[in-house]
């Protein structure tokens, strides 16, 4: 089994984790998916279980044991401080000794899963977060957001929400106009008067809870709602305007593959809107919607990482 070159591929997210066992061909061999690997979310404990679980779930599915790998790659969103990576590194070597390891944030695996494993270009990730991930030719790299809507993430599923909650409140109390949005918010909610959105939203301030909120914008701005089509604009140049950040900071030029990645950021209206802003940045610029899931993009890497 082992002259097959298996390697464990991992995408540990905020919310879940997936993980695929890939064999030197790119054949995925089998695939498991458990809670968050982010310790900053759910603790060191929690983030270790899933960890073990999502890893031993694919194995079995592969019908191998972690004796049989040779790499393991992680993407995961909570590793950039050199503390974490050796947190994270000591968990690694645990489930398999053996195996060489790549350690990587989150955004790089998702720019592999749509590069087919390359490390050029750009990443843009919106889902609960935002994330603007490159590499030059020469390996550099740069980022852009990823610090939370509190320090400036606009364009992320949470900044969305929360400027929903804000334009539904100002209709209601006439500081701003009327919007599609209030009805939708309320139905999606189960509540009745915009009222009811004070004590809703300050008993929790998860960011999943506002997130969960955006697409509610991508509808009532499909239907022509003036309010949400106005939040959306924004939260796309925000977007945009990190991607050319991290296209300066790397001299890319006007041309370079850009990959989108995450939840609000699949082919669809925003998606669209996203993209308008960005071709009026790099009119070059080659935008890609990965095929792959970033736990592929993660396997990728990991063959890389034994010269495959």
């Amino acid at each position: 089994m082992m002259n097959r070159q298996l390697v464990l591929g991992i995408d540990g997210g905020g919310t879940k984790t997936a993980a695929v066992v890939m064999d030197g061909t790119r054949r995925v061999l089998g695939r498991g998916q458990a809670g968050s690997t982010n310790w900053n979310s759910v603790g060191k404990e929690t983030a270790r279980s899933n960890l073990q679980t999502v890893t031993q779930l694919a194995l079995e599915e592969a019908g191998v044991s972690s004796a049989d790998l040779a790499a393991i790659c992680i993407g995961a969103s909570g590793v950039d401080r050199p503390e974490d990576r050796m947190q994270m590194q000591e968990w690694l070597a645990a489930l398999a000794p053996q195996a060489v390891t790549a350690i990587h944030n989150d955004a790089v695996v998702a720019l592999s899963a749509g590069t087919g494993g390359d490390v050029y270009g750009l990443v843009l990730i919106s889902g609960t977060g935002m994330i603007v991930y490159g590499f030059d030719r020469s390996g550099r790299s740069h980022r852009a957001g990823g610090t939370g809507a509190l320090l400036g993430d606009q364009g992320s599923g949470y900044a969305i929400g929360a400027a929903i909650l804000s334009a539904v409140m100002w209709a209601a109390d006439g500081r701003g106009p009327d919007t599609a949005l209030t009805a939708a918010v309320l139905a999606q909610l189960g509540m009745e008067q915009p009222q009811e959105l004070i004590p809703w939203t300050y008993a929790d301030t998860a960011w999943e809870r506002f997130a969960a909120l955006a697409p509610q914008a991508i509808r009532c701005a499909q239907a022509d709602d003036p309010v949400a089509l106005q939040l959306l604009d924004r939260a796309a140049q925000g977007l945009a305007v990190a991607v050319q950040a991290v296209a300066d900071a790397l001299a890319m030029g006007d041309g370079f593959p850009l990959v989108m990645a995450g939840g609000l950021l699949r082919p669809g209206f925003y998606a669209d809107l996203v993209a308008g802003k960005l071709t009026s940045i790099a009119p070059g610029i080659d935008i890609i919607h990965p095929q792959v899931e970033p736990a592929v993009g993660a396997a990728l890497l990991a063959l890389k990482k034994i010269g495959l």
